[in-house]
């Protein structure tokens, strides 16, 4: 099957005397159903905290068939307040691009975004684009140890605020 159709050819021959036949085409079309949400190509990125200008390009990517696919609209949670810290342009169909804020301290992001679709109705894929800010030198990047520390201080400071309160 191609392009969601098929061609298939039939010939009868009857028992009489002389045999008649017969011959016929049958053309069978499956129409895609927008069924699939947008997915990331790719969820996790990795940038040098010292970089300047940095841009995180995001593709998306849906297992549809036209016209339930591309193009595709991205947006940031407006809900979570990210829209005022990350900014995201379109490129084309398909990409889109994440302006980083300058001077990112090493860490883990969590980002939330929406990807819809074209599809009637659209459907829209809400997920969180992770983007690592590592240390870099020359020959290496480093992003261990980012997020395990700041939810490991955050934790120590809450359990600590906790205590405090609970005897005072």
């Amino acid at each position: 099957m191609a392009d969601g159709m098929r061609l298939e050819s039939y010939t009868s021959l009857d028992k009489g005397s002389p045999p008649a036949t017969g011959t016929g085409t049958l053309q069978i079309t499956l129409q895609d159903v927008n069924d699939n949400s947008p997915f990331f190509y790719q969820a996790v990125s990795s940038v040098c905290e010292d970089a300047k200008d940095v841009k995180v390009i995001i593709r998306a990517l849906d297992k549809d068939l036209h016209p339930n696919t591309e193009p595709f609209r991205f947006e940031l949670s407006k809900s979570s307040g990210q829209d005022k810290v990350w900014k995201i342009t379109p490129i084309n169909n398909t990409h889109a691009q994440i302006l980083l804020p300058q001077n990112l301290k090493k860490a883990n992001y969590n980002i939330p975004i929406s990807v819809t679709d074209s599809g009637k109705p659209p459907l829209t894929n809400n997920t969180e684009l992770k983007i690592q800010v590592c240390s870099c030198t020359k020959y290496k990047m480093d992003c261990s140890a980012s997020s395990t520390l700041h939810v490991s201080m955050g934790l120590l400071f809450v359990s600590l605020l906790s205590l405090y309160c609970k005897f005072y």
